[in-house]
């Protein structure tokens, strides 16, 4: 997948840890057990993780930011009496650790009752001390691949990486179905059109200035922004990796341009409508973009979710 912030591998550099994290909490909690003097229960199995779990380098320190919803299925005995039920932990996260958790039961019966209520004041307190380890494993099992070497950490901020780091640092999606063909000097390929929605709790008028005012873009790609809210003007991104051309202006309703990353087929851009739709609370964002090179569609896809639009949400709220 496409890093567009570790370009170069300098200053900032980010490690999706999802698929690591979801590996790591089954095997810490399935058949965590809590025993009291009749009763007992455990975690029978992981059912489900879902949410965003990333190492980061900012500045030098490894930062582990993460936010995910856990759900389990846990079991109790209490001599022939064995009930089953599920326990929801709707946020475990980086900034926290007061956990909520949710415990349902399969059984109503009064005889349910006390082993739900041990799963609820014991079980969920041996969980609580499995998740307490959670952040320091995270960085141990993950963070050795993540600091800069030393060459790279020494770059300026302003400076460009060559484009064939940029290259060598950029790992291509897996491609859906062709909607169209490119063709450039050197090459002709395949082409997709990608689509994307999002909403945001903000007016219109303020989404559009966090896409296209300098100071503001500048907070959420985390880098200087070479950028100008004017039709025929160009910009650059992330260090250079994304540039492109706006082509047509509507403040707080539509932003036309071309855009490409540095590792594209050279001189292909493609063209990337967005349309803002102020609701009654918020704003929904809607993405159309033509002309992506066929292997670049999920790279493609997940960089605008992660690099745009969740960027903007944890810089802005």
């Amino acid at each position: 997948m496409a890093d567009w912030r570790n370009v170069g591998n300098w200053h900032w550099k980010e490690k999706n840890c999802l698929v690591w994290a979801k590996t790591y909490l089954e095997k810490q909690l399935t058949g965590l057990e809590a025993k009291g003097s009749d009763i007992s229960a455990k975690v029978t199995s992981v059912e489900s993780v879902t949410g965003d779990v990333d190492l980061n380098i900012r500045k030098g320190r490894l930062l582990a930011i993460y936010d995910v919803e856990l759900k389990l299925e846990w079991e109790a005995t209490k001599g022939d009496e064995k009930v089953t039920g599920k326990i929801t932990v709707p946020e475990v996260a980086h900034d926290t650790d007061a956990y909520v958790y949710e415990v349902t039961s399969t059984s109503t019966s009064t005889a349910a009752l006390p082993l739900k209520d041990f799963v609820r004041t014991q079980l969920t307190q041996a969980i609580g001390q499995k998740l307490g380890n959670f952040t320091e494993d995270l960085k141990k099992e993950n963070g050795s691949e993540m600091y800069i070497a030393g060459d790279s950490a020494k770059s300026s901020e302003a400076s460009t990486p060559a484009s064939g780091q940029i290259a060598k640092d950029f790992k291509e999606g897996k491609s859906g179905g062709t909607t169209g063909v490119a063709k450039t000097q050197n090459a002709t390929f395949g082409t997709v059109v990608v689509t994307q929605t999002s909403e945001f709790m903000c007016s219109a008028g303020d989404l559009y200035a966090t896409l296209t005012d300098p100071q503001r873009v500048a907070v959420w790609t985390r880098a200087q922004a070479d950028i100008k809210p004017e039709v025929n003007t160009k910009f650059r991104l992330f260090g250079g990796h994304i540039e492109g051309e706006f082509t047509a202006l509507v403040p707080g309703k539509r932003i036309e341009q071309t855009w490409r990353v540095a590792t594209w087929p050279a001189g292909h851009f493609s063209k990337a409508t967005i349309e803002l739709e102020q609701l009654s609370n918020s704003t929904r964002l809607s993405l159309k973009q033509t002309g992506v090179p066929l292997n670049e569609e999920d790279a493609t896809k997940a960089n605008w979710e992660r690099y745009y639009w969740n960027s903007i949400k944890g810089s802005f709220g």
